[in-house]
């Protein structure tokens, strides 16, 4: 109930920034990988949301801190209670705009672009421009992006004894399927 409380508001309030022209992908996967020699940590989401404007290229993308699973519980647990802090932080943002955008984008072939815009994860609020695709790919329209983030500059703290354990850089990827809003 609340994730679809959540998504009804994310959408409610992103009605008017957007205008009428959107897309909207209510399933749009996110995952966080880090590699070490002594561990790998994949935490995936496939329950973010993000609304694309067709008149102006831009992007909004939210994801609850709690959708995010792993291959152990025990991860699943930390990554909420102890990193994260989903309780006082439940989800992560973006707001942005694709770089040099035209409504062309949206029915061309997949194409490199970038995305500059805010990203806010644990409550710090960051600008940064991530490289990314766009375009139509089997008849859908479809936005990728993989980039690196570090946890440090989030005030997301790592404890000595499992610092080791996890990659000073975390490895983003995001994969959305469009669909015209309304669909």
């Amino acid at each position: 109930m609340l994730k679809k409380l959540f998504i009804l508001i994310f959408i409610t309030a992103s009605i008017g920034a957007f205008g009428q022209s959107k897309f909207i992908a209510k399933n749009a996967y996110i995952s966080f990988y880090s590699s070490t020699p002594l561990e790998d940590i994949l935490g995936e989401s496939n329950e973010a949301v993000t609304i694309l404007n067709a008149e102006t290229g831009e992007i909004g993308f939210q994801a609850l801190m709690t959708t995010f699973h792993f291959k152990r519980a025990l991860m699943e647990e930390h990554f909420n209670e102890n990193y994260m802090e989903s309780a006082k932080f439940p989800k992560a943002r973006f707001n942005g705009k694709i770089e040099g955008f035209n409504k062309d984008m949206l029915t061309a072939p997949v194409a490199n672009i970038k995305v500059t815009g805010l990203l806010n994860v644990h409550g710090v609020e960051k600008t940064i421009t991530v490289p990314g695709t766009l375009g139509i790919e089997n008849g859908k329209l479809v936005g990728t992006s993989k980039f690196k983030v570090t946890p440090e500059d989030y005030g997301i703290v790592i404890p000595a004894i499992v610092r080791d354990k996890i990659g000073k850089e975390m490895e983003v990827t995001v994969k959305a399927n469009y669909l015209p809003f309304g669909k």
